[in-house]
């Protein structure tokens, strides 16, 4: 299996890295997968051992998102961060003429896929979505807003911030390498930073929200992945989404937050079962 090769295209104005996988005969579609929001995260440092599993039916694409990887480092303070990148993620379909594509995402990338889809107007050109540990926003654990949430700037500590969020495997290291040279980058750890940033004398927002039940309202089908040992969120999250619609499907897999780092394997065959089939494997 060849690895994924990298490009650059323009996605709404913005300079964009993206890789792709490409089956050796006919692809049975297109799959668009998105990488996790923590300091150092891209797409290739998330999907790399998934892509090619994926790219045996499937043309298999990974951008990085806006602030992330070789991508520019922008973010906007005045709309949530799933909103801004949404729209450069369906520019991004877009510009390479995706029309109908499935959709994977892990962590932050799989609550945007939630949210985006809970809109009345979805902006992406979804057949199937798969949130992995990627809970639509709430639901985050005392740790996982803590202790996932800052950073020192040291590979040490690096290799910290992967060992919450998987097992100990083969390609650990090399994860821990990569995603630390990514904070290196110009950017990228101000752009992870710049919304926390708070006008000195106002209150945090009030955010009221009956989340996830405008997601019922989307036709896409839809599998949300709970990471039974994944202490980052609160124990049983998934049970929000049990029963929420006849398309809304719940996996629990034994795994912490990120098997597509750890068990890559698992990951493509519960994507591939859920694409071909559209229910939950």
């Amino acid at each position: 299996m060849a690895p994924p090769r990298p490009h650059t295209v323009n996605a709404g104005g913005f300079t964009t890295r993206y890789w792709e996988s490409t089956p050796p005969g006919q692809p049975q579609g297109t799959v668009v997968l998105i990488h996790d929001g923590a300091f150092g995260g891209d797409a290739i440092g998330s999907w790399s051992a998934v892509m090619p599993l994926l790219a045996q039916h499937y043309r298999v694409l990974a951008p990085d998102l806006l602030g992330y990887g070789d991508t520019d480092k922008v973010v906007y303070l005045d709309r949530s961060p799933y909103a801004f990148r949404t729209a450069h993620l369906a520019a991004f379909c877009a510009a390479l003429d995706i029309d109908a594509a499935h959709f994977a995402g892990q962590s932050f990338g799989g609550s945007l896929l939630l949210r985006a889809l809970a809109t009345p107007t979805p902006e992406l050109p979804a057949l199937s979505a798969v949130s992995i540990c990627g809970t639509g926003g709430p639901w985050r654990s005392s740790k996982g807003v803590t202790e996932l949430g800052n950073f020192d700037g040291t590979e040490n500590d690096m290799r910290r911030l992967v060992a919450l969020m998987t097992d100990d495997y083969a390609g650990f290291e090399d994860t821990v390498a990569l995603r630390y040279a990514n904070t290196r980058k110009p950017g990228h750890v101000t752009a992870c930073l710049a919304p926390r940033l708070r006008h000195p004398n106002l209150p945090k927002p009030e955010v009221r929200d009956d989340w996830p039940t405008p997601l019922r309202d989307s036709p896409v089908p839809v599998l949300v992945v709970e990471a039974t040992r994944d202490d980052l969120l609160e124990p049983d999250w998934g049970h929000h989404f049990d029963n929420l619609a006849p398309h809304i499907h719940v996996h629990r897999m034994d795994a912490r937050h990120a098997p597509n780092l750890d068990q890559p394997d698992a990951v493509a065959d519960l994507l591939l079962t859920f694409f071909d089939q559209g229910s939950t494997p």
